[in-house]
């Protein structure tokens, strides 16, 4: 698992979603966000920018937040 997988797994967590409703949310493939948990996918940035407005939660990568 990566550290964007993981900050996403805390932030669906904690807005009490599963996999299958932040895919509705977001318009994703409940496959590809168990990818991106599971850190086995490079996450595209605007991917990240549909993930953030959904949780309304900000991912960070060393000194970058989206």
């Amino acid at each position: 698992m990566n550290i964007i997988g993981k900050q996403l797994i805390t932030a669906r967590t904690r807005r009490g979603l599963d996999q299958e409703n932040l895919a509705l949310l977001t318009g994703l493939n409940v496959n590809d966000i168990a990818a991106i948990e599971a850190g086995t996918v490079d996450v595209q940035v605007s991917t990240l920018h549909k993930l953030s407005e959904a949780l309304k939660w900000s991912f960070s990568i060393g000194d970058v937040s989206i």
